[in-house]
């Protein structure tokens, strides 16, 4: 019976440890859904998990994404710039969906503005070149888990912006990369509370 209990008492605890260690990284209301992180092709990254809005014809296009990088990161400010290069895909698909027949933004009245600097098509084509021209210089900052890099992008898409900013923390001995994206302003400040709130379990 002493046996019994012991090995009841043991489960317990493993049990515990699991659900300790399974615990939500981030803090967030329930106008939010967290889902596994998982990419498509083989990466330098290793998929954790992402947060975005719950419902909204526009939710898709925000979002926090975490993970971990696989490799030592010798240079956090060389190692931003050059993964700023990998976004641009993902920015030619929302290039694409609002330049589509049904976008309001390829109704007649737009033509107008189409010599203007802020028109897509000057976007696109700095882009290719250069997508760090939207991009403030890399910074070092402090939160609760340390220091951590950041690069602060705002890429304007005619008469609003794709932001995007990423961030590199080494904590625990391991690198986690967020990359933290909206095209609502107020929605990017929302995101960027609750990325502040990740921790690593113990």
């Amino acid at each position: 019976m002493e046996k019994l209990l012991i090995l009841i008492k043991l489960v317990l605890l493993i049990l515990l440890l699991n659900k300790t260690l399974i615990a939500q990284a981030f803090e967030y209301s329930d106008n939010y859904l967290e889902a596994p992180l998982i990419f498509s092709h083989e990466t330098i990254l290793e998929g954790i998990s992402k947060i975005v809005p719950v419902g909204g014809d526009f939710s898709r296009y925000s979002k926090i994404e975490l993970s971990k990088v696989k490799k030592d990161v010798l240079e956090p400010s060389a190692w931003l710039k050059d993964k700023i290069y990998n976004e641009t895909g993902d920015i030619a698909k929302l290039e694409n969906t609002l330049r589509s027949k049904d976008s309001p933004l390829s109704d007649p009245i737009f033509d107008q503005f189409k010599h203007l600097p802020m028109h897509i098509d000057n976007t696109l084509e700095i882009l290719s070149s250069n997508p760090l021209i939207f991009c403030n210089k890399v910074s070092k900052q402090y939160n609760k888990n340390g220091v951590f890099f950041e690069l602060n992008c705002t890429i304007p898409f005619g008469f609003f912006s794709k932001y995007l900013i990423l961030r590199l923390q080494f904590q625990d001995m391991v690198w986690y990369f967020k990359k933290i994206t909206s095209l609502n302003y107020y929605r990017l400040k929302e995101l960027l509370l609750i990325a502040e709130t990740f921790n690593v379990k113990k």
